[in-house]
């Protein structure tokens, strides 16, 4: 088969310390081409840390690092008032987690990507996109921004001359201006799987998706999210596993 298109499929795992999770997450893994893995800011140990990267091996996967807020009780979905200093000490203690788990598995760390609250505060927050950024780069120039497709995360990567992961979600709706619409508002989600398997092979292809105003919006995008958390991912990443390939776009 002749590919025509090729995009990256990333899913937040480890983010349980149910053995039982860590093997469906496993389930997922032979549809995705990466995997962001809990640092323990929002959720994950030093076990489901080293299960999921060793399965990420096996599924020869990219592996990233996905940091949050310190605030398991929020699962890192609330936005925190965290100095400067905190914050970054909280990045390098989870981002090593990570890291230093991918050395011990001779393997290694290709991208991070921030959870969360974290993640839509620095995609409208410069300032707060150039720390994140800053914390990547001590790490090597090597490892790669994952990140909200022509957001401040990418203008932060760009300063720094670090290669950037433009992110697009398959089943959140989007406003004009390209930002998510906020979980909280009634349009924030699609509501049926077809509607994100169409938006996930139009992001595929460099097609226009709808704003929820009813303007076309292109997204250039590296890389496309699949929920993990969702109860029914396995079927979803098989569906859209099997979309791609009918349309002889390449998962990679």
């Amino acid at each position: 088969m002749t590919t025509k298109y090729s995009i990256d499929i990333n899913c937040d795992l480890g983010e349980s310390t149910n053995p039982q999770k860590w093997e469906a997450d496993s389930h997922l893994m032979p549809y995705i081409s990466s995997c962001n893995i809990a640092c323990g800011g929002h959720a994950g140990n030093a076990q489901s840390i080293k299960v999921t990267v060793a399965n990420a091996i096996h599924n020869q996967l990219k592996i990233g690092a996905h940091p949050s807020y310190p605030d398991k009780d929020n699962f890192g979905r609330v936005s925190m008032k965290i100095g400067e200093q905190e914050l970054r000490q909280t990045l390098r203690q989870q981002i090593d987690t990570i890291a230093e788990e991918c050395q011990r598995q001779n393997t290694e760390l290709h991208h991070i990507k921030p959870h969360g609250a974290l993640y839509n505060d620095a995609a409208a927050n410069k300032e707060l996109a150039l720390i994140i950024a800053e914390e990547i780069k001590s790490f090597g120039d090597g490892i790669k921004l994952m990140g909200l497709a022509q957001s401040n995360l990418y203008t932060a990567a760009q300063e720094l001359e670090l290669e950037f992961l433009h992110e697009g979600f398959m089943d959140r709706n989007y406003h004009a201006n390209t930002h998510l619409v906020p979980r909280g508002h009634a349009q924030a989600l699609h509501k049926t799987l077809n509607e994100s398997l169409s938006q996930a092979l139009s992001l595929a292809k460099g097609d226009s998706i709808s704003s929820i105003e009813g303007i076309p919006l292109t997204l250039k995008v590296d890389t496309i999210c699949l929920h993990g958390d969702n109860p029914n991912a396995k079927d979803i990443a098989q569906r859209l596993y099997q979309l791609l390939r009918e349309h002889e776009i390449e998962i990679s």
